[in-house]
């Protein structure tokens, strides 16, 4: 292996990242059944990321100990809640199992989430209000579902944690650390609440107006955060929450940047490639980057299968969905039989419009189907 190279561990089992990346001449691929059946053994100075959270434990056993280490205290989500006690110590958090949740009682506004996961899946937001004995039913059915494309290492169905809820507004980072450890950060980019709590990522949006009010409060929170970790050559995608000018974690995803291609959306809005920043070690020029774009707003778009829509009897209508963009800089159709979604979509948006996109119900784009429609 050469030491100047970046190493990307690809996966079929989710898509969007893969298919959307930028040509990369520094980029050797190695797919997630070939390092398996491997002896490769990657040392600290080599720069690796992964696709799809899919791979994150084929990797593990391939990583030099720092890094094996700190992904492991971060993918499970109570070590990394008690990681953070020392910079949140009024935060609280408990584990609970799966079978305990119908007869869970709070008497304050929590956030509930499977200890291992991904996608949004088995996340819910829960009150005094809450109806425990359906949310059990609702969570065991959503694990069943998104547990055949996830396997137990990234998604586990049997433990939970329960937490405060952050109040502010929600942002995702993407960021690694450099040779020498230090932060740098390559997109910041809002989340937005959709009507549908169903479809909770649907869209991601960046903007000049988020980096201005994230970046060095990130900053700083992801320099404590190294503090604590001590890695080097490290891809993070870190999601927060903004309240009072002051950054609270909500997860941080490890060896690898936004998934499902969210990390491309820097290039096909600036022309700027996440991996090459992250094998040059530098990041983008944000005055270059902002210069006669500082009113325009780009947003990553998922398109969610539909919950009520059955995929052996629906598909999509895409044009249908496309009338409600302002431009589409790209278009990755996935085939919705096979993933969570039916495809993925880089926007330049209005701020009015998002709002508008906000509340999208996807059951509305889908008709009934022939066994060959969305092949």
């Amino acid at each position: 292996m050469t030491k100047n190279k970046l190493y990307i561990i690809t996966s079929t089992a989710e898509a969007g990242t893969f298919e959307t990346l930028p040509v990369t001449p520094e980029m050797e691929l190695i797919s997630h059944e070939e390092l398996g059946k491997s002896d490769i053994i990657f040392n600290e100075n080599q720069k690796v990321c992964i696709t799809s959270e899919f791979s994150l434990a084929t990797v593990l056993d391939h990583l030099d100990p720092a890094r094996k280490r700190a992904v492991t205290l971060l993918k499970d989500k109570f070590r990394f809640r008690e990681i953070l006690s020392e910079i949140y110590p009024e935060y609280q958090y408990r584990l609970i199992k799966i079978e305990d949740v119908g007869s869970l009682r709070v008497d304050k506004k929590s956030v509930i989430k499977p200890v291992r996961g991904c996608f949004g899946t088995a996340v819910r937001v829960v009150d005094k209000n809450t109806d425990f004995g359906l949310l059990s039913s609702e969570l065991k059915a959503e694990l069943e579902k998104n547990s055949k494309v996830y396997q137990n290492s990234v998604l586990s169905n049997d433990s939970f944690i329960i937490e405060d809820f952050i109040e502010g507004e929600e942002y995702a980072v993407d960021m690694f650390y450099g040779s020498s450890g230090e932060p740098r950060i390559v997109n910041i980019l809002h989340h937005p609440v959709p009507k549908n709590k169903a479809y909770i990522h649907m869209a991601y949006n960046s903007s000049k107006k988020a980096f201005d009010e994230v970046y060095d409060i990130a900053k700083t929170f992801l320099q404590k955060i190294n503090n604590i970790l001590k890695v080097r050559n490290f891809v993070m995608h870190v999601e927060i929450k903004v309240y009072n000018g002051e950054v609270y974690p909500i997860e941080i995803n490890c060896m690898r940047f936004g998934g499902m291609g969210l990390c491309n959306l820097i290039y096909f809005s600036h022309g700027i490639n996440s991996f090459t920043c992250f094998n040059n070690d530098s990041e983008p020029d944000l005055e270059k980057m902002w210069k006669n774009k500082e009113q325009d707003v780009y947003t990553y778009f998922i398109a969610y299968n539909g919950v009520n829509s059955p995929v052996d009897q629906y598909a999509p209508n895409r044009d249908k969905l496309k009338k409600m963009f302002t431009e589409v800089l790209h278009e990755e159709p996935f085939d919705h039989r096979k993933q969570l979604c039916f495809g993925v979509y880089f926007l330049r948006e209005t701020e009015e419009n998002i709002s508008n996109i906000m509340n999208i119900e996807f059951d509305d784009f889908f008709e009934i189907s022939s066994p060959d429609i969305g092949r």
